[in-house]
């Protein structure tokens, strides 16, 4: 079974090594069922966030080698590598990444900006010519809402969408629903909301294990007041995420 939903990098005052997270990943891998997981830096929400610093966090998290589990970055294009003029293609081209993702929500995307909506074109282009993924954060805000990029589910049909956080279930399962090409993940959603999920697609296979770790983690214990560790907030996602468990 395949994480969709990993980060690696800075994350406010706490830096998340990727080779220790992967390898609490693995160790866990007979409980979960995880033997794939798909990683992006958190460093790209840095307000100095350069594309270089964030290509040597992924050089050195290709440097897990591991039998038991894959780990596929994602490239994290945000608004700032528009403005300085990198395109889409050339970062892109930096690693083999599985996917690119997008953070309405984190970072400033403006269509109205003509090398922001350059490069969001430019995102699911290349995901479409190369048959890959967009990962896109999703929550209840107007920019952010599973429906805000629906212009480019419909013309790419090959670029394979998904729609983190599943947020908010009714149009999500809208997308889901309507788009052969687009899926949605399971980060941080609640067991009602899964629930709800599940009854409204058409098709629940589309909905896919996603565990936002260690950003959850982060959230449980600096927000929640919880005191579990970086091991039993995984174990948690997992279980409040996939029944089989």
């Amino acid at each position: 079974m395949t994480d969709h939903h990993v980060h690696i990098g800075q994350f406010n005052e706490i830096y998340y090594d990727a080779l220790e997270l992967f390898e609490l990943i693995e160790k866990l891998s007979t409980k979960t069922g995880v033997t794939e997981i798909r990683y992006s830096s958190t460093s790209s929400c840095r307000d100095d966030a350069e594309l270089l610093r964030v290509e040597e966090e992924i050089e050195y998290a290709l440097n897990f080698e591991s039998d038991v589990l894959t780990a596929r970055p994602y490239l994290w294009f945000i608004p700032r590598y528009a403005e300085q003029g990198i395109s889409v293609e050339s970062a892109a081209g930096a690693f083999d990444y599985c996917g690119i993702k997008l953070h309405p929500a984190g970072q400033n995307w403006n269509e109205e900006n003509p090398k922001h909506e350059r490069a969001l074109r430019g995102i699911f282009e290349w995901a479409d010519k190369n048959e890959k993924s967009v990962l896109v954060h999703c929550g209840p805000q107007k920019c952010d809402l599973p429906t805000r990029f629906e212009r480019f589910f419909a013309e790419y049909k090959r670029a394979r969408v998904i729609l983190a956080h599943s947020n908010p279930v009714k149009e999500t399962a809208e997308m889901l629903n309507k788009y052969q090409n687009v899926f949605s993940d399971t980060a941080c959603i609640s067991k009602e909301d899964l629930k709800l999920l599940r009854e409204k697609a058409t098709d629940s296979s589309k909905i896919l294990f996603g565990s936002d770790f260690p950003v959850s983690h982060y959230f449980a214990t600096h927000i929640f007041g919880k005191t579990h560790t970086l091991e039993e907030e995984y174990i948690s996602n997992a279980k409040t995420q996939l029944p089989s468990l």
